[in-house]
């Protein structure tokens, strides 16, 4: 008998870099953080992922994938509907907002097809009709719902931290084993980091990150650029 859990090949097909999500399209706003020269090689980049994407994790995106799954849970969708107004007024970036919207909702859909969602049908139904914006966060949380917290959690924080490692390489002067280490260094508190993120209420989820926001509304109209937010 295998003691492999039923959920984890499911898991590593909707989280890995291959899945149809289009999140390859979006660098949430790194390619203006390389721009405004914020993240220059290795030791910026690792300093960029500990200062500014884990705190985002821990104070807001984690917060909000583990509600998202308790909401489901209990088929709780009146709880679903206001996280995912919570998101929506939380990115004050156009683009960030709607790069959010698009993954969500070509994740639902994607899943949906291959039978991977365990997502309350009012919920997803809300979505197709345009009635709720249906962010990837809320989504993810949701759809994801049997899987255990800590695997759901462990998957979104590195699915964050490996798509940014993804994109350095095409904006920065950084080889393939700079970027592992990198991802690595990031990974290493990976633990401790959703413990914390566990301390963060329903009242007291939400993040501000002044340069992010700034280089997301300064992609908007970027003369040139290689990713779509």
């Amino acid at each position: 008998m295998s003691d492999r859990p039923a959920w984890l090949a499911s898991l590593l097909q909707v989280t890995d870099s291959a899945f149809p999500t289009g999140g390859y399209a979006h660098s949430a706003g790194f390619e203006q953080i390389v721009q405004l020269g914020l993240v220059l090689d290795e030791a910026t980049m690792a300093a960029y992922l500990r200062d500014h994407v884990w705190p985002a994790l821990i104070h807001f995106e984690l917060p909000i994938v583990r509600l998202s799954r308790e909401a489901a849970l209990s088929d709780d969708v009146a709880e679903l509907l206001a996280l995912d107004e919570m998101v929506d007024a939380a990115k004050g970036a156009r683009e960030l907002r709607e790069a959010s919207r698009a993954l969500g909702c070509r994740r639902l859909a994607t899943q949906r097809g291959i039978g991977l969602a365990a997502i309350p049908p009012d919920f997803a139904r809300r979505i197709a009709e345009n009635l709720t914006p249906g962010h990837h966060a809320v989504v993810f949380g949701a759809a994801l719902a049997v899987v255990p917290e800590t695997a759901l959690l462990t998957a979104w924080s590195f699915q964050a931290l490996s798509s940014l490692c993804l994109t350095a390489p095409k904006l920065l002067r950084m080889g393939q084993d700079a970027v592992q280490r990198v991802l690595a260094a990031a990974l290493a508190t990976e633990e401790a980091n959703i413990e914390i993120s566990r301390a963060v209420t329903r009242d007291d989820l939400g993040w501000f990150d002044p340069a992010v926001e700034i280089a997301s509304m300064r992609h908007e109209i970027a003369h040139e650029r290689l990713f779509i937010s």
